[in-house]
């Protein structure tokens, strides 16, 4: 394959999106097209972030919402990345004022989005204790890219000192006001404490970081040799489980990167930190100590899994674990109804 092909003919620029678009998500898409055809933002061109190699192969040139959206596969290791992508000042304003928008179709943060950010919170904590990793109370735990702080509400229930930050003014704005978390706008660099944290969450973050080794460093910086890093992305190899076999519900522009365990241990090695722990979700536990392994190279294993994909696709529905999913969904949606219907019943008796 050439570098100018792309791996399947419907991931081609053409703007159709392959999810169904909420009226906001539609608004949303059409302002992001705007500032993209206008140069409002801008794009830059890069080359592998874990063997730095500038072979590769296109994957797809738009992402699920119809938007451009150019992703490659490094022949040298495997790695899957977006090239070219906005620059960080463009991503900064997309995070700020279309991004969450765009991807939940919500205006603002709510109730319903921070209760399921503090359960997201409880099963990352369950998941550490079943590997044996206990904190204490009075530990600090610290989140980058905390959206309104549900995840570290869970944490701090526990009796654990938090402290979090994200781009997204609107959701920092709705978790220090409603819940008085310790939570900030901004990034990594913008952490002065004098503390070093027990526990560094990054949860659905690292994938939209710009320059992955630069924030590694500034993690291990902040490191003791105790503390524990938690990183949890999308999975490449995880679109049977949660994109029905769907690339295409998979990629999204505000993802720059796209990991395996192999390629995300790759890069963690590099900057010294041993993988404790991971799965192809992915959740993954890392800790600061000597990691000899050399770069493995995902490639031929990367593109198998995802042509297996696509050729099975349309067999989803039909499958096993299709059908469970289906019947879960309606399940879910049909308890949203009787929780909505018995919630009007009593506010019309009162």
């Amino acid at each position: 394959m050439s570098q100018s092909e792309v791996l399947f003919r419907r991931f081609k620029n053409d703007g159709i999106a392959e999810l169904k678009l909420n009226p906001l998500q539609k608004l949303m898409k059409v302002e992001v097209d705007k500032k993209v055809k206008t140069g409002i933002y801008q794009f830059e061109v890069v080359d592998c972030a874990v063997c730095g190699s500038s072979s590769n192969d296109v994957l797809s040139e738009k992402d699920r919402y119809g938007l451009f959206y150019n992703v490659k596969i490094c022949r040298e290791c495997g790695f899957v990345f977006t090239s070219p992508r906005m620059n960080q000042e463009s991503y900064n304003t997309f995070y700020n004022v279309e991004y969450r928008k765009l991807y939940g179709g919500l205006e603002h943060a709510n109730e319903t989005f921070f209760i399921r950010e503090v359960e997201h919170g409880r099963r990352i904590a369950k998941l550490l204790e079943s590997h044996e990793i206990f904190l204490d109370r009075d530990k600090l735990v610290l989140e980058i890219g905390c959206g309104a702080g549900g995840i570290l509400e869970a944490f701090r229930q526990k009796g654990m000192r938090v402290k979090g930050f994200d781009l997204g003014e609107e959701y920092v704005k709705y978790g220090k006001d409603k819940y008085g978390l310790d939570i900030e706008v901004g990034t990594l660099a913008d952490y002065k404490l004098d503390h070093k944290p027990d526990l560094i969450i990054y949860s659905h973050v690292m994938e939209h970081v710009l320059d992955t080794n630069s924030e590694i460093e500034m993690i291990s910086a902040i490191c003791h040799e105790n503390t524990i890093v938690y990183i949890e992305v999308p999975g490449i190899k995880s679109i049977h489980l949660n994109y029905e076999k769907n690339l295409l519900k998979y990629f999204q522009n505000a993802h720059t990167f796209h990991f395996s365990l192999n390629t995300l241990s790759n890069i963690f090695c590099l900057h010294g930190f041993k993988l404790l722990y991971g799965d192809e979700k992915i959740r993954s536990i890392f800790k600061k100590e000597s990691c000899s392994q050399s770069i493995k190279n995902d490639y031929f294993e990367t593109l198998k899994y995802l042509r297996n994909q696509e050729r099975f696709r349309t067999f989803y529905l039909i499958s096993p674990f299709g059908i469970l999913k289906m019947l879960n969904k309606r399940l879910s949606n049909l308890f949203k109804l009787m929780r909505s219907a018995l919630g009007s019943k009593k506010q019309s008796k009162c």
